[in-house]
This record gives structure tokens, C-alpha cells and sequence, in this order.
């Protein structure tokens, strides 16, 4: 995922293929727009993955209101993010 601080792709921006507990220990005062190269991922409106939680599918998010949700909690900034990991699940070989 690929975070920016101004809407539209511009500005300050960084890459990350991990989760980001504080955006704001990267030096980021809030994220404005998003790329999401693959994979989904959950951003939080606060640090340490607390808040409202936002699916980020795979696609481009020009502004917040993009990813920020719907009209009756809505909220201007996502300060943490992480992956979501699918768990895979093996069948055992059928013995009798």
C-alpha cells in the first residue's frame, strides 16, 4: 500500500508492504490518498489500530472520502493500518 499526505497522489508518500501502527512516527500528520497495489487492508482512525476500521480493497483512493465511510460516523483521517491475512486450509488425504 502506497500512503500520501495530500488527496489526488501528491505530496509526501510512502510504500509500505507491513502494517503501520502511527502513521505519525513516519512523519505523516494524516493520510489524504491511498494505493492499494494488492491484497486488502483495514485502516483505523486511530493509532494502534483503534477506531473505526475502513477496508482498503485493492484499487486507488484519491481522497478520504473515498475510504472513510458513510454518512452516519464519519471520519477525516486513518492514522493505522495493517494487511488482512487469509488463512489457508489444507485437507488432510481421506484414509480409511
Amino acid at each position: 500500500v502506497t500512503v500520501f499526505e495530500q488527496e489526488h497522489f501528491q505530496g509526501k508518500c510512502q510504500e509500505f508492504t507491513s502494517e503501520c501502527c502511527n502513521i505519525q512516527e513516519c512523519g505523516f500528520d494524516n493520510i489524504r490518498s491511498i494505493r492499494v497495489e494488492s491484497g486488502a487492508w483495514v485502516g483505523y482512525e486511530h493509532h494502534d489500530f483503534q477506531g473505526q476500521q475502513f477496508i482498503l480493497e485493492r484499487g486507488e483512493y484519491p481522497h478520504w472520502d473515498a475510504y472513510s465511510g458513510n454518512l452516519s460516523y464519519h471520519v477525516e483521517r486513518l492514522v493505522s493500518f495493517r494487511p488482512v491475512y487469509c488463512a489457508v486450509s489444507y485437507s488432510l488425504p481421506f484414509m480409511c
